[in-house]
């Protein structure tokens, strides 16, 4: 999935099309293979596909659980973080406070997920140029995150750096408004969130462990693994030349 390849989007396209057969449309198993196709797809730069595999699965799954399920909370980050990605931040913000309070209700104001909500949703005010709004939502996860992992905690650092932004951001755009200058100020904010971070997010919020370092680690050994394999191989067979 991280590393992009076609042929393991291909499989999972063909193990939902059996799981549609063997389980059934509306199945559990069958929803979250829309998911996991969405998500390969999302990868794959095909955002537009990955958002009706989304919206299907949250469908189905809302026809067999009511709205009022956890697992719908997953669903809205997945559509939120793409339509961000298609820079539809007005409809990412409205998926994102769907979960945020599904998440309130079932974790607390006070946890880590309700944070990671209230930062994806300042990230999507943000885009919509509503920064004293955005801020009350960073602020909140500041929050969270100083007493969950400490102040030093680079998770804290970060979320204190972007609320320094949209503070700066806020100031400046209050200033525009009180003097009415012919120059409107730069509204955007520098750290809108890459592709590389909205994969990072797609994956823990939908339970895939592995990172891109891993893999290259991973890989690393494999490789190693197999040369080693061969040289002892090529001892065992005593050809010299082909060692050297």
């Amino acid at each position: 999935w991280y590393q992009r390849r076609v042929r393991e989007a291909v499989v999972s396209t063909q193990s939902t099309g059996a799981s549609e057969r063997v389980l059934g449309i509306d199945h559990y198993e069958t929803i979250y293979c829309y998911v996991y196709l969405a998500l390969f797809a999302h990868n794959l730069t095909q955002t537009s596909v990955a958002l009706r595999l989304m919206y299907r699965a949250k469908y189905l799954l809302q026809l067999i659980f009511g709205s009022d399920h956890l697992e719908q909370a997953a669903f809205d980050i997945n559509i939120g973080l793409m339509l961000h990605t298609k820079g539809d931040t007005k409809n990412s913000q409205r998926f994102l406070e769907s979960a945020l309070k599904l998440h309130k209700k079932f974790h607390g104001s006070a946890s880590v997920q309700v944070a990671m909500c209230n930062i994806l949703v300042a990230r999507a005010l943000a885009g919509n140029a509503d920064f004293r709004e955005a801020m009350k939502y960073q602020k909140h996860a500041f929050e969270v995150y100083s007493e969950k992992y400490g102040e030093d905690d680079k998770r804290t650092k970060d979320c204190q750096q972007f609320l320094s932004k949209l503070t700066q951001k806020a100031v400046e755009l209050q200033k525009w408004l009180q003097n009415k200058e012919k120059v409107v100020p730069n509204m955007m904010v520098n750290e809108a969130l890459p592709d590389s971070t909205i994969s990072e997010m797609l994956a823990t919020v939908n339970g895939i462990p592995a990172t891109p370092s891993k893999i290259k680690t991973t890989e690393k050994k494999e490789v190693k693994q197999e040369e080693v394999s061969k040289l002892e191989e090529i001892k065992q067979n005593g050809d010299t030349e082909a060692l050297d």
